[in-house]
């Protein structure tokens, strides 16, 4: 589990995808460590030992500045975010666990899993085109640019442990909170 939000030392996160979260026992270690700021604890969550009681901390700043790659993995979840959740056959828009990767060229055929072959399809349409090779997606794969994500990731419904992260996030609209 992801408790605390770690803001890089220019107060912004290390990364967005992932997002850059630690357990709290990690925050912890590093706020002992001096390797961090807190600057946001839990009001109602604290973790006693015999001699000490302390708020868990909920955003942390890092004192030193770390250069984050920005480049994009691959993964289900980047891949359904570039194609917005939408099966790109039908153009239906899908929850997560609805949702498939289809190989544009197939394995069977020596298609590979990756940016530029798969593309987001719904179980029925998926089914339907199989191993199938004339049948195209409506708009061609390809590998997104990490800013480009970050961007589609702001604009989707997500989750956040606390509804202050929203500040550090760059998002404006309300998010769901867990």
């Amino acid at each position: 589990m992801s408790d605390t939000l770690l803001l890089n030392s220019n107060y912004e996160p290390i990364s967005i995808l992932p997002l850059s979260v630690i357990n709290w026992q990690h925050a912890i270690k590093l706020m002992f460590l001096g390797r961090v700021h807190v600057l946001e604890t839990y009001p109602d969550w604290i973790i006693r030992s015999e001699k000490l009681a302390i708020n868990v901390p909920s955003v942390c700043v890092t004192k030193d500045y770390f250069h984050f790659k920005k480049g994009v993995r691959f993964s289900r979840y980047n891949m359904y975010l570039r194609d917005l959740f939408q099966c790109q056959y039908c153009n239906d828009v899908f929850d997560f666990e609805d949702l498939t990767i289809d190989h544009v060229t197939p394995r069977v055929s020596g298609g590979k899993t990756n940016w530029t072959n798969c593309v987001t399809a719904c179980k029925t349409c998926n089914f339907n085109k199989g191993s199938k090779t004339n049948i195209l997606p409506r708009i061609k794969p390809y590998k997104p640019d990490y800013y480009a994500l970050v961007k589609k990731w702001k604009e989707m419904p997500f989750t956040v442990r606390q509804a202050s992260w929203n500040q550090y996030l760059g998002t404006d609209k309300k998010v769901a909170n867990r």
